[in-house]
């Protein structure tokens, strides 16, 4: 065995040996409620129990909750432009405190918590056996990007790119702010969410292509970045989101 083989053996145990020390002395603490952790997680038992899941029934196309074989009160009455919108969680309780924590209270070594998070969405069976080209992330308009330092949709889109092995491409752009009236009203949301992105550079696309957010509410955002990839040459748009 070379000398220089021997080296890096060397160098790989006492790395495995030091990560092991400073796991037992300095321990992970959970991202929920700061209690010491001694398992591969980023939150404690006690947390994760606390999440709720998204659990069928709910509309195949916008994970919307619904009562069983009944119209989706979201988006029956709508044609949306992508596929279909998988969401791991409801937005509530431990899970809106979390990604509030990450988006304004900027947060970002909440990202690894995000990427366990997204696991359940990872496996829905409606992203299983297709290939997509890229990950793409929701952009935010370059102000809001500049005010918050970082966009969440970014962090979470690097975590499912890991999963997928596929490239992360940023592909859109945000044409304009959000205004405050279209954050809460239903109907404004939708109306001013239309024709908000863009593709970043003219180019021809093909293939299929998963969108990443944090939250999915109406899917107005969703399905203004789905249409601007269709536009573009998109063949099938999926989207996936921490929280619903």
């Amino acid at each position: 065995m070379l000398v220089s083989e021997i080296y890096l053996k060397v160098i790989a145990l006492f790395s495995k040996v030091s990560n092991v020390l400073l796991e037992l002395f300095y321990p992970l603490h959970c991202d929920g409620c700061d209690v010491a952790l001694f398992e591969k997680s980023h939150l404690c038992q006690e947390c994760w129990g606390s999440l709720k899941p998204l659990a069928k029934p709910f509309c195949e196309i916008c994970s919307c909750k619904i009562v069983a074989d009944a119209r989706c009160p979201n988006c029956a009455d709508r044609k949306l432009h992508f596929v279909a919108g998988v969401s791991a969680f409801q937005y509530d309780g431990l899970m809106r405190t979390l990604l509030y924590r990450l988006k304004y209270g900027r947060d970002q070594r909440l990202k690894k918590v995000m990427g366990e998070l997204l696991v359940p969405a990872l496996q829905d069976e409606r992203l299983q056996g297709i290939f997509f080209e890229a990950i793409v992330p929701v952009p935010l308009h370059p102000r809001s990007e500049r005010e918050r330092e970082f966009n969440q949709a970014q962090l979470l889109a690097c975590e499912v790119a890991l999963h997928y092995q596929r490239p992360l491409k940023s592909l859109l752009q945000c044409l304009r702010p959000a205004s405050p009236q279209a954050r809460s009203d239903r109907k404004k949301r939708m109306e001013h969410r239309k024709n908000l992105f863009s593709l970043r550079l003219p180019q021809q696309l093909s293939g299929n292509y998963l969108l990443v957010d944090d939250v999915l509410t109406t899917g107005a955002t969703l399905d203004a970045c789905a249409k601007a990839l269709l536009e573009a040459g998109a063949e099938g748009v999926w989207a996936i989101t921490v929280a619903r």
